[in-house]
């Protein structure tokens, strides 16, 4: 993505003009007793609320020796307390400082803010933190919080957030269409078919029997055109309790969907002509069993029967490009596989979209067995001429783990440091299928080295061990990726920053923030060593031969502008990447 910036900006502001000229819905005005609060949040706004209490906006002070009487509720900061308050203290949206022997004699609430100085001070009552902001607007002297908790900060998706069905409600969509991925080998493809869920006093029940359409040229009756989706699920007990379910599917699947969100991967095909991802074929069914631990953690077991295929990329339509050739989709192991799969989610962000704080894991253990064709494998490419030879179906008895790991972490008011650690690949048995390798490099994990870059020796970003293949798949048995953020705010209150009124105004919702960031990672095959790109299965490659790179950026909100040098190589240049989410 080096100088093609300015035709995705191009691109984007099309794609934003169709957006803003769009029907735009409804939105209600919501109280604070319609928003999800937090028992911190909605004290908070209770007690600024009550009549009785002072209530300030700005800097607040309590000089030394002096006494403040009654309740105060501060709105926006700074709080400094040297002397002493003679009731509660709720902060919103502030900081607050306790000089040594300050005190206060009933609570002390602070949301969307830190505190310093708690140990040398005395608070006689509860102390009731959120980290997260307080989002609000004022009605004459009455402080109304606003759904927060509902927002997401990936622009596209939030009009859909902001009018979906509310959680614990019932639907039923006779008629239901929503578009998947734009990518090389299907087109713009879109599903189509009939939903319904109902909750009810044991649980809840979900079914959906979707069609999948796709419309990349030539379009004809058939499988590469028509596939299908269908999923039923019973849970028992909630939030608390037990799924079981089926899926039956013929649908062609991503390879490291990890790396890229469906929209972003989408949109750079559609408007840039570049696809990150690789695609084969699944058709089969599945059974799974989850236990549901609220919406922040589920672990899910499952078991399917199912058949592999190869796909060949099409010649979809693009905004820009058009005339140029899409790399190839790299050639897949085709055959019939078993697949027992066992994942974990845990999930403490207190906002999906936009997290400040908490913990995000997704962990995977899956152990394959069938028979297949290895055409994907490079051990099936003629060195000379790059031509496949001829392969037998073999037999492929694998086991494979998959950890994702995200730590963010509010350090102040307006300021968080994030950190993400992904690794995984083969744990025992045969090699991996080409559908399970991994590679590193490109705009969702090392920036500043390009995607499928393969000119390194040794090759540690796709373990391609010098051999040239169709569309360059990814090859590495395991990879390890460290990823580093610092952000802030800035240009504070420059934009207009309203949950019910940007979902139209894509990526400029007044959450402008710099970003510094550092991704250090490798890709290795298992193997004997030969001190590059082969190691032994309990050994890890040593620190120094990894890939760092250092960027800097501007996020808008959702749409944000980075610049990526690699580190370790002098050769790459600086490289200027759009991302249309977080990074991570």
């Amino acid at each position: 993505m080096r100088s093609t910036v300015l035709n995705f900006s191009r691109g984007c502001t099309v794609i934003c003009c169709l957006l803003a000229a769009a029907p735009r819905p409804a939105f209600a005005q919501h109280d604070s007793t319609d928003a999800r609060l937090s028992t911190a949040a909605q004290g908070a706004v209770d007690l600024y609320n009550a009549s009785a209490t002072k209530r300030m906006n700005g800097a607040f002070d309590v000089p030394a020796s002096s006494v403040f009487t009654g309740d105060v509720a501060v709105l926006n900061g700074p709080v400094t307390i040297a002397g002493r308050i003679a009731g509660t203290l709720v902060a919103i949206n502030a900081d607050v400082r306790l000089a040594p022997g300050a005190r206060i004699d009933r609570r002390l609430v602070i949301i969307g803010g830190s505190i310093i100085g708690a140990d040398g001070a005395r608070i006689e009552g509860e102390t009731l933190k959120q980290i997260e902001l307080l989002r609000y607007h004022l009605d004459g002297d009455h402080l109304v919080a606003e759904r927060e908790p509902e927002y997401d900060d990936t622009w596209w998706k939030r009009h859909h957030v902001l009018n979906d069905i509310r959680r614990g409600e019932a639907k039923t969509e006779f008629f239901y269409v929503a578009s998947r991925a734009y990518d090389r080998v299907e087109g713009w493809s879109f599903v189509v078919g009939p939903r319904f869920q109902r909750f009810t006093d044991w649980g809840k029940i979900n079914i959906e029997a979707f069609g999948v359409v796709r419309t990349a040229s030539p379009v004809q009756w058939g499988e590469r055109t028509i596939g299908h989706d269908a999923n039923a699920e019973l849970q028992f007990g909630k939030p608390i309790g037990v799924s079981v379910g089926a899926r039956a599917f013929d649908v062609i699947d991503p390879t490291e969907a990890w790396q890229m969100e469906n929209g972003e991967v989408g949109l750079a095909s559609v408007v840039l002509h570049r696809d990150f991802r690789d695609y084969f074929s699944r058709h089969g069914g599945e059974g799974f069993v989850r236990l549901v631990g609220g919406k922040d953690a589920d672990l899910t077991f499952s078991l399917s029967d199912e058949q592999w295929g190869d796909v060949r990329d099409r010649d979809p339509w693009t905004l820009f490009r058009g005339h140029e050739s899409w790399r190839p989709n790299p050639f897949m192991d085709a055959g019939d596989m078993h697949l027992l799969t066992t994942r974990l989610r845990i999930d403490t962000r207190d906002r999906d979209g936009s997290p400040w704080s908490g913990w995000y894991l997704t962990a995977e253990v899956e152990q394959g067995a069938g028979k297949l064709a290895r055409i994907g494998s490079p051990l099936n490419v003629n060195p000379a001429t790059g031509a496949l030879l001829p392969t037998l179906p073999e037999h492929v008895n694998y086991s494979r783990a998959f950890v994702d790991l995200r730590r963010y972490n509010r350090v102040a008011p307006s300021l968080s440091l994030n950190v993400r650690l992904v690794a995984g690949g083969w744990l025992s048995g045969d090699q991996l299928p080409t559908e399970r390798k991994l590679s590193l490099g490109g705009p969702g994990t090392m920036p500043g080295y390009e995607f499928r870059e393969t000119g390194a020796s040794p090759d540690v970003l796709q373990c391609s061990n010098g051999v040239s293949q169709l569309g360059t798949p990814a090859q590495c048995d395991r990879i390890a990726l460290l990823q580093l953020e610092l952000r802030s705010r800035m240009f504070w209150g420059s934009l207009r920053d309203d949950a019910s009124d940007d979902w139209w105004r894509p990526g400029l919702n007044g959450r402008m923030e710099w970003v510094l960031f550092s991704d250090i990672g490798r890709g290795w095959l298992v193997g004997p060593q030969d001190g590059g790109l082969s190691y032994p299965s309990g050994l890890m490659p040593p620190l120094s031969t990894y890939k760092t790179d250092l960027g800097l950026g501007i996020d808008f909100g959702g749409i944000g502008v980075y610049a990526a040098k690699a580190v370790t190589d002098a050769a790459p240049g600086v490289q200027f990447i759009v991302r249309l989410t977080r990074r991570f």
